[in-house]
């Protein structure tokens, strides 16, 4: 489960997916479930992050802005989830997810070539890193999902590109959320680093994939994994109480 997981998340976002019910399957309490999920997920993530940056497809000097404004973002949404109920957002995730979907259904060639740019990287990654972080921290599903079409749209880069991106942006949230659990106790190491080894491994050979065959791998990937998110938000929508994958 922990290649399986590694592998999609590192292609197109979504590992959640498969890693949180995978863990929910022990018998484990939700919080040691996100909590050992952030530990296994860092490091996928981590991984898939380096194959990036080793293959010339992340320029930390334009995403820095990004892990800045997402830190305060995730900081605001951490208090706010602490105050305030998130359940509202149960009812609005699943329609923002469908429209994604639709819109890249609508717009075959999307990302497959560079595209318009529509805002500056300074202000993208300034205001999209604020909004990203504070609902990753808040409620948190889809998040990998909403990074890429963002970048794909507003930046005019192909889902080669932002998947990179996205990686980077998603591992910083990961890691700030791992010392929270952390500090509250709620990680189990062994099943944490268990998944991880698989991790390591789905997470190389994910990005690695997605270098050698371009967006043309990262677009069925990434529709794939929309959809089953929308299944998935809207079931616990209508029928349960249960946390999302992010």
């Amino acid at each position: 489960m922990g290649f399986l997981a590694g592998f999609i998340d590192a292609v197109a976002g979504g590992g959640g997916l498969i890693s949180v019910p995978a863990l929910a399957f022990t018998g484990m309490p939700i919080a040691l479930v996100l909590g050992t999920n952030k530990l296994q997920s860092s490091i996928g993530t981590g991984v898939a992050v380096y194959k990036y940056y080793r293959d010339g497809l992340i320029n930390f000097k334009t995403v820095y802005r990004g892990l800045l404004m997402g830190f305060v973002g995730a900081c605001t949404g951490a208090i706010l989830a602490n105050i305030v109920s998130n359940q509202f957002m149960r009812y609005i995730v699943p329609f923002l997810m469908l429209g994604v979907f639709v819109f890249n259904l609508i717009n075959k060639s999307l990302g497959v070539t560079e595209g318009k740019k529509r805002m500056g990287e300074l202000a993208f990654f300034s205001i999209f890193g604020f909004i990203f972080g504070l609902y990753d921290a808040f409620f948190g599903p889809g998040v990998g999902n909403f990074w890429i079409i963002a970048i794909v749209f507003f930046l005019g880069y192909t889902f080669l590109n932002a998947s990179g991106y996205a990686k980077v942006l998603n591992l910083k949230s990961n890691l700030f959320s791992l010392v929270i659990f952390i500090w509250f106790g709620k990680v189990n190491y062994t099943f944490g680093f268990i998944m991880a080894c698989g991790q390591f491994l789905g997470g190389y050979i994910g990005a690695k994939m997605v270098i050698l065959k371009g967006s043309k791998l990262v677009r069925p990937f990434f529709m794939a994994v929309v959809s089953i998110n929308i299944v998935v938000l809207f079931y616990q929508m209508i029928f349960t109480n249960g946390v999302a994958a992010g």
